[in-house]
């Protein structure tokens, strides 16, 4: 429940204290005096969205504070979730600044907006007129459903496996969708693959099919370079032959000095080596194979490899192999993928049979809460002058899974004895929608599926004794919940337990809004101004005393 309120610096509220208590309480004060900026201000501390304009005065912070009392069994889990310190009176404060930034604390701990709306959700539910049109909205017409059925365990059983059908579905839906557009490809990549067949890259050396290749060539021109070579170092006034008489006369000449044994050495070495030389490149000549198929095969070859590494734009062999790997895995996906949609549709439809089965327990708990919703809601409405009035609950099976279950729901009424069921949108006045409402708000209430809660204005458009009746049922929902009422009518004001005036008080040239809780004496002048006026008559006074009593 909301124990306390603070609020500074916002719109026509310089600083407001305020604090309330269980049971049913009321609010009234002349339209315009700013009962709807409280209202907004509450607003802020459950998460809605800050405004600038707020702001009362532009060069000063806005502050509000609302304290809560909660149970721990009921909100320690979302303390712990989302790593706040819980305290039996917790304080929500959030702050707007000059500059426009708005942050929000829980317990002093900060908290993002998100946070903020899923505990005030949980804290207080402000009933204004403008939330009557979920009477119309499918997913509150399940919510009171299931409360007035008490199916929601049922419920989010469910759920759980209806999203978890709906994750596999989606996962499935992409799977097919990569599968097409993997097959349109197939074809393609096929064609390509085509390039690479017989085709051994991975024993390729590019350098090496060059060298080949420009051996074969230009064989005969090698063929005639290497005799050249050998007539040059073993022929006719060769190296050798040189080298040769040089030995000799060196020999002669170490004779004579030893100093010329080292050179002697150095010439035999020198003679051995061309030698060698000469064999190595007569033993290349002799291997080489003046064969033209090998030639047309190499040529063919490197012209390939060329082809394909422009055709793929990629300068080496590697890059090519890694092509050709690509297009394999390309092709060997689309078999995956069809093994992989085949086991996940199996599984899926596993998943199916399973929503159903609990969609088939969560329907027939909600058809036999039909009738007690609707024998609910029959009663409240002729204790609020609607005597013929009925509710009809219509379930309509849908061809496939929802989320709100394996039927589609519309709520039907007639106001009149005899006339037919139609949608609430075509029948009901604004007078008799607040009714509706108040009934359905009272069964939710009577269900524990409410928090706290606000009526802003719930009366519009009724008066009297139905005023009166919608007054009681009101401070009857009290006993479960604190319920607060803002209000225009003396009889539902009448029946607080505690009773705040909202008011504007003008001081040199500003207007302030203020609140204040009225004691009895306070109490019967202000219903009795509701009853007649500022000035109210004896008669007004007299009534007044009658309604508090």
């Amino acid at each position: 429940m909301l124990s306390h309120l603070s609020v500074k610096n916002y719109a026509l509220i310089e600083e407001l204290e305020i604090d309330f208590s269980k049971g049913f309480s009321v609010v009234t004060g002349e339209t315009g005096s700013g009962k709807s900026i409280m209202l907004g201000a509450l607003g802020l501390i459950l998460g809605e969205r800050a405004d600038l304009k707020a702001l009362r005065n532009p060069n000063v912070k806005c502050i509000i504070e609302g304290t809560f009392e909660l149970s721990k069994d009921i909100f320690s889990p979302f303390f712990e979730r989302n790593d706040i310190d819980f305290e039996k009176q917790s304080i929500i404060r959030r702050e707007i600044t000059p500059s426009g930034k708005s942050r929000a604390f829980v317990n002093d701990t900060p908290v993002v907006l998100p946070v903020l709306k899923e505990l005030g959700m949980s804290l207080l539910d402000i009933h204004s007129q403008h939330q009557t049109l979920l009477l119309n909205k499918s997913s509150f017409q399940f919510d009171v459903l299931d409360a007035s059925s008490e199916a929601s365990n049922i419920k989010g059983d469910y759920l759980l496996a209806f999203h978890a059908y709906k994750s596999l579905h989606k996962k499935l839906q992409r799977l097919i969708e990569s599968e097409r557009k993997a097959n349109a490809d197939k074809d393609y990549i096929l064609f390509q693959l085509k390039d690479f067949e017989g085709l051994d890259l991975e024993g390729l050396s590019e350098s090496d099919i060059e060298e080949e290749l420009s051996l074969l060539s230009n064989a005969e021109e090698v063929i005639n370079l290497s005799s050249q070579i050998a007539d040059e170092l073993n022929g006719n006034n060769s190296v050798v032959g040189n080298l040769m008489n040089a030995e000799q006369v060196l020999q002669k000449l170490s004779a004579f000095n030893k100093g010329y044994i080292d050179l002697l050495d150095r010439v035999k070495s020198a003679i051995i080596e061309i030698n060698d030389i000469d064999e190595e490149v007569s033993r290349k000549v002799a291997s080489i194979d003046v064969n033209e198929n090998r030639l047309a095969e190499l040529t063919e070859l490197f012209d390939v490899v060329n082809r394909l590494q422009r055709k793929h734009n990629v300068i080496t062999v590697e890059e090519l192999i890694k092509v050709k790997e690509d297009f394999t895995l390309r092709i060997s996906a689309v078999t995956n993928l069809s093994e992989e949609i085949e086991l996940l549709t199996k599984e899926l439809n596993k998943n199916l049979l399973t929503v159903k089965e609990k969609g088939k327990l969560l329907s027939d708990r909600r058809h036999k809460g039909v009738f007690s919703l609707q024998s609910s809601v029959k009663n409240y409405l002729s204790e609020m002058a609607m005597p013929h009035a009925e509710l009809k609950v219509e379930l309509t099976p849908n061809e496939n899974p929802a989320e709100f279950g394996l039927e589609s729901i519309e709520f039907l009424v007639r106001t009149n004895k005899g006339s037919s069921f139609e949608p609430l949108k075509k029948v009901a006045s604004g007078g008799e929608l607040s009714r509706i409402m108040l009934a359905i708000k009272s069964i939710l209430c009577e269900s524990g599926n409410l928090p706290a809660i606000i009526f802003d204005e719930i009366d519009t458009g009724v008066s009297g004794e139905v005023a009166n009746n919608m007054g009681s049922i009101m401070k009857k929902m009290s006993n479960h919940l604190q319920v607060i009422s803002i209000t225009h009518l003396p009889q539902i004001a009448s029946k607080g337990k505690q009773h705040y005036k909202v008011f504007k008080e003008t001081k040199e040239d500003t207007t302030i809004t203020k609140i204040t809780q009225l004691n009895r004496d306070e109490r019967l002048v202000e219903i009795a101004q509701i009853l007649s006026g500022e000035n109210p008559s004896q008669a007004a006074i007299d009534n007044a005393k009658e309604l508090l009593n």
